[in-house]
């Protein structure tokens, strides 16, 4: 093999190694950060830590705070599930959900919102392209963003006024032209520079109807 390839592949393979490396770390500290010392003894000193893997994935973050108060985290995973998508651990946010459907983000958005009637709560979805450990552990496959995408939802949320829904410019691409059609009884307002939207602002009507309907309608329930 030539040298120069056999050069060019090893450079290859320690940058790869590298950011392996810095991915675990930041794995490592997520994980630590939620307090739960036995998952992350499981996850790094056991067999799963063997089935790690990194994958770049297009997700949209949902960040936002509790939508009923003295949610719990069991509670929180159930919510996401009937929403269709996954924990994330925040740092600052109460509640993070990934995606891979960013009008599955935004319906979830609006659900949370009803949710959290009698209160007010903020919201911001985003669509980026993230890193995303793959591990098994307990018989589950877990997905975990990691890296600045996270701080990016969480950043994001708190731009974000008390009661409305905060939309990046790159989700409301996503979404196209149904984007102004996909919420009822709302408000919707967009910001814009020369190169298009650059975020846009939803706050729903009062609903009459009382919180588990609000999934019901969805065929959650």
């Amino acid at each position: 093999m030539d040298r120069d390839m056999t050069g060019s592949m090893g450079r290859r393979q320690d940058a790869s190694g590298r950011r392996d490396a810095m991915l675990l770390e930041s794995l490592s500290q997520q994980v630590l950060w939620r307090g739960d010392i036995g998952f992350w003894r499981e996850l790094f000193l056991g067999d799963a830590c063997t089935t790690i893997r990194f994958e770049a994935r297009q997700l949209t973050l949902l960040a936002c705070d509790a939508p009923l108060p003295g949610i719990d985290r069991g509670e929180l995973e159930r919510l996401a599930a009937c929403l269709g998508g996954e924990v994330q651990i925040a740092t600052r946010a109460d509640l993070v959900l990934s995606f891979a459907r960013a009008d599955t983000a935004l319906e979830a958005a609006v659900v949370l919102q009803r949710l959290s009637e009698g209160h007010l709560v903020r919201t911001a979805v985003s669509t980026d392209l993230c890193m995303v450990a793959c591990f098994e552990l307990g018989g589950r496959s877990h997905r975990m963003v990691v890296g600045p995408e996270m701080e990016q939802a969480e950043a994001a949320l708190a731009r974000t006024a008390a009661g409305t829904i905060l939309v990046s410019a790159e989700t409301h691409e996503l979404l196209g032209g149904d984007f102004a059609h996909s919420v009822n009884d709302a408000v919707i307002t967009t910001e814009m520079d020369e190169q298009g939207v650059t975020q846009a602002c939803i706050t729903l009507a009062p609903h009459r109807s009382a919180a588990m309907s609000t999934f019901a309608g969805l065929g959650r329930l």
